[in-house]
């Protein structure tokens, strides 16, 4: 009987995989790499345990705490802001910029941060002049201008104060949390403070010229000044690139006769400078890509980020027809025409940009040339593109979602 149910089931007799020869190469190959394994995870261990004790200072509960906090309020699950209106204290001066796609509202005696589903998680006591804003990074700064007092926020509470000694005439955040302070010395026309995300001191950099906007770039490896100067009475601007912790420039380009009004690190480490006579693009070596003047037109405003530069200028100042050009992340133009209504402010998302007048707002999108004219009664202060299609208008009181469809 026992011979039949052998005979029935064959695969019995079989050999398992572990009776079969196992080959001497992959065997070698194998122990190898365990070997490995085991000293990437001391070596791992070691890391940790080095970092540990290198930065004992910075591993605190109240650091984790914080950490955790920030985290949960900027991780809220919608990319731009998700309601009607928010509402904020009224201040006599008012500086509005977008942080971690909320809304940011520094006033004379209060800064107040929303997410983007319009919730309140930061409402502080301040006593500034002339508050001003600065949301494109890491932290949110806010800063004293004219002044020496300047503040710096992430998504719940205030995580640093500080004092410059000479007054603050602007500032640059970046992604990776070091920031950038433009102010003075006895010596110098302007010098420009460099800190790391820790706060600390890093570069001072010393300019005989104004320095009128400086940029950083998003991994904080790039630092940009932006002077203008005068010799034997003209006007010549340069754009300085720097590495942080290096005493000498990477690099210098000149960039024209006009005063210089703003910069800004797009994508790819390019560089755009806007000037009040044109439009430039250079590389991380400091050489021009690309330029554009503006061929004797009067800039009335403009717009810069890391989404591109948008012009619109005018024949004259008492002109009140605009030509508007849009400009790419690296220089090139996107998209031209001339429009009716007098711009008063601009402000940009990806390839749109929205132009603020009196009688409302025209939506304009680069590429495929599109436009759409939205009116308005309301008196905003300030007009924020948190999207393709969507605009904030923040007046003196509270911020009103707007939603204009390109046709």
């Amino acid at each position: 009987m026992k011979r039949k149910i052998q005979a029935l089931i064959p695969w019995q007799a079989e050999k398992s995989p572990s009776d079969q020869a196992q080959n001497p190469y992959y065997e070698r190959v194998s122990e190898r790499l365990g070997i490995f394994q085991v000293i990437l995870y001391f070596s791992l261990f070691a890391f940790v345990v080095l970092s540990f004790f290198s930065n004992t200072e910075l591993i605190t509960y109240q650091n984790f705490y914080r950490f955790f906090k920030d985290l949960n309020a900027s991780v809220e699950g919608v990319d731009v802001i998700n309601t009607d209106s928010v509402s904020y204290p009224t201040d006599t001066e008012q500086s509005f910029t977008l942080y971690r796609n909320g809304l940011a509202v520094a006033g004379n005696h209060s800064v107040t941060i929303f997410t983007a589903a319009g919730r309140q998680t930061v409402s502080k006591t301040v006593s500034y002049q002339h508050p001003v804003a600065v949301g494109t990074g890491k932290y949110l700064l806010v800063y004293e201008l004219g002044g020496v007092k300047y503040s710096l926020y992430n998504s719940y509470t205030q995580v640093y104060a500080g004092e410059t000694a000479y007054p603050i005439s602007g500032a640059a955040v970046s992604d990776s949390g070091m920031y950038a302070l433009i102010s003075s010395s006895a010596q110098y026309v302007s010098e420009v403070y460099l800190y790391n995300d820790n706060f600390t001191l890093i570069n001072r950099y010393a300019r005989s010229g104004y320095v009128t906007d400086v940029a950083i770039n998003e991994k904080g490896t790039l630092l940009a000044l932006l002077t203008s100067d005068t010799h034997d009475g003209v006007f010549s601007t340069e754009v300085a690139l720097c590495e942080p912790g290096e005493r000498e420039f990477k690099a210098t380009a000149d960039v024209g006769t006009a005063i210089g009004l703003s910069c800004v690190f797009t994508e790819g480490n390019t560089l755009s400078v806007l000037t009040a006579e044109g439009v430039y693009a250079l590389n991380q070596n400091g050489r021009v890509l690309r330029s554009h003047s503006f061929d004797g037109l009067t800039l009335a405003c403009a717009s810069c980020t890391a989404d591109g530069i948008t012009v619109a200028l005018r024949d004259s100042v008492m002109s009140t027809e605009d030509t508007v050009i849009l400009f790419s992340k690296d220089g090139r133009l996107l998209f031209k025409e001339r429009f009716a209504e007098g711009t008063t402010q601009i402000s940009r998302s990806g390839s749109t940009a929205f132009l603020l007048s009196s009688d409302g707002i025209r939506a304009v999108r680069g590429g495929n040339g599109t436009s759409s004219f939205y009116p308005i009664q309301v008196g905003a202060k300030i007009m924020l593109a948190i999207g393709l299609d969507e605009v904030l208008l923040c007046t003196a009181k509270k911020a009103e979602y707007v939603q204009i469809p390109l046709r």
